[in-house]
Formats: structure tokens, C-alpha cells, sequence
């Protein structure tokens, strides 16, 4: 599994679209000090949510272009063989896959935050607990989805993956605002409907910190800390259903 890993690693860090996607995202949070003019006061909460959300949004892209087409690559490619010849169980394939994409999400995350945190410095932030804890919020959003594409990757194409992804994405963002609809306008089937995204769907906007940094608002950190533990759990049950679907699938017509 670890040598799985590994060469996921590696065959993603060599992609042109990976090396594309650092470099720009290195430009547009340096860009984000042309920000201060705009900023009316508020320059460092501006960089700040504009620097954490690029960071957000660069992992999805990479995981949205990237992480639906690591298996269908394999079974395309005829490797598929050679890794089933191997003796090991066909559910490591997926957790190796997925601990290797994570190596490249941390890698991604890594340097922007050392670009953003240069920046923040040179404009005499000072970093509380609050911005590290949303970068590991948003570490913890990005793996949750990259299990969601594995999952779909095994059953449907790599486009339909990437769809359903962000599909996912924008679902685990609105339970919460379905259901606060609901109650204010005591709308029985809206409340419903509501509790029932939030059974199925973990809630990723209770990951979302990056609006909290950089402001006097009292945050209840033990509340986050479950919401974290409850996206890891989230997302080893649907990396352990995702690789007893890959044990399950055929590739006698491949």
C-alpha cells in the first residue's frame, strides 16, 4: 500500500495541470496585496479570507481534475493487471491511492500557506490558533471529498465522479442553511428535508473557520474539534465502502 502511495505521489506531483495550478496559485496570493487598496481598514481580514479561500478552492481543482481519473487511469492503461498480480488485497489499491493524493493536498496546502503566512508577516499579522485550525478545517473539507471521488471513481466515469463531487460539495454547504429556512418559516417538508442532508451528508460549513479569522468573535472550539472528528469518521466509512465496491467489481471486459 505504501508503494502505491508513493507512485500516486509522485505521478501527481509530475502532472503539467498540478504544476500549472501551483504556480498560480502562488501569483494571485502574492496578488493579494494589491488587495489593500480596496480594503477600507480591513487589510489584514481581506488577505486573509482571500488567501484561505484560494487555498480551499486550488485543493478542490486539484482534486476535482486529478483524483477522478486515478483509477480509471490504471484500468485504461492496463496497470490494473499488474497491481491485482501483486499479492494484496484490492481495497489497499484505493487507501493507497488515497493517502497518496492526500500527500499531494498537504503538499499544495503547504505551499501556499508558506506564501500567505510571508505575506500576513510582511504586513505585521500576527497568526492566532484560529487560522491554523481553519487550515486544518479545510485539510479535513478537501479529504472528506477526495474519499467522495474515490467512492464514485470505482462505479461511474471520471467525469460523472467529478460532477457528482461538486455536487456533494454544494450539498454539505446548504444543510445547515436549508434548515435554518425551515425554522423560520415552519416549513414541515423544508425541515425534513433538511435533518435528512444533514443524516447522510456530514456539514462541512461547521469546517468553514476562515471567516472567524481575523475577527473579536467568541469561537467555541471544543464544538469544532467534534465537527472535525466527525469528518475523519465520515471519511473512513466511505474509504472503507469505496474499497469494498473495488473488491467487489469485475475486470474480466476491461
Amino acid at each position: 500500500m505504501f508503494n502505491i502511495a508513493l507512485n500516486t505521489f509522485r505521478e501527481m506531483v509530475r502532472n503539467r495541470f498540478f504544476s500549472l495550478l501551483i504556480f498560480l496559485s502562488v501569483v494571485l496570493i502574492a496578488l493579494s496585496l494589491g488587495l489593500d487598496s480596496l480594503a477600507l481598514g480591513e487589510n489584514k481580514r481581506v488577505i486573509v479570507d482571500f488567501g484561505l479561500s484560494f487555498i480551499e478552492l486550488s485543493g478542490l481543482a486539484v482534486i476535482l481534475f486529478l483524483a477522478g481519473w486515478l483509477i480509471s487511469r490504471e484500468i485504461d492503461g492496463r496497470t490494473i493487471y499488474l497491481m491485482l498480480s501483486k499479492p494484496i488485497r484490492r481495497g489497499s489499491i484505493i487507501f493507497g491511492k488515497f493517502i497518496g493524493f492526500a500527500w499531494v493536498l498537504k503538499l499544495v496546502i503547504a505551499i501556499e500557506l508558506v506564501i500567505l503566512m510571508w505575506i500576513l508577516y510582511s504586513q505585521w499579522v500576527v497568526l492566532d490558533t484560529i487560522f491554523f485550525l481553519s487550515i486544518f478545517g479545510i485539510l479535513l473539507k478537501l479529504l472528506s471529498l477526495l474519499a467522495v471521488t474515490l467512492f464514485f471513481s470505482t462505479i461511474v466515469s471520471p467525469w460523472l465522479a467529478m460532477f457528482v463531487t461538486i455536487a456533494f460539495a454544494i450539498i454539505w454547504h446548504g444543510g445547515y442553511v436549508v434548515l435554518e429556512y425551515a425554522i423560520r418559516s415552519w416549513e414541515s417538508f423544508y425541515l425534513y428535508f433538511a435533518q435528512a442532508i444533514l443524516v447522510f451528508f456530514p456539514n462541512l460549513e461547521s469546517l468553514n473557520l476562515k471567516n472567524l479569522v481575523a475577527t473579536t468573535a467568541i469561537i467555541d472550539i471544543p464544538t469544532y474539534l467534534i465537527a472535525f472528528w466527525l469528518s475523519v469518521v465520515y471519511t473512513t466509512i466511505v474509504l472503507f465502502l469505496a474499497a469494498w465496491l473495488f473488491e467487489k467489481k469485475s475486470f474480466d471486459n476491461v
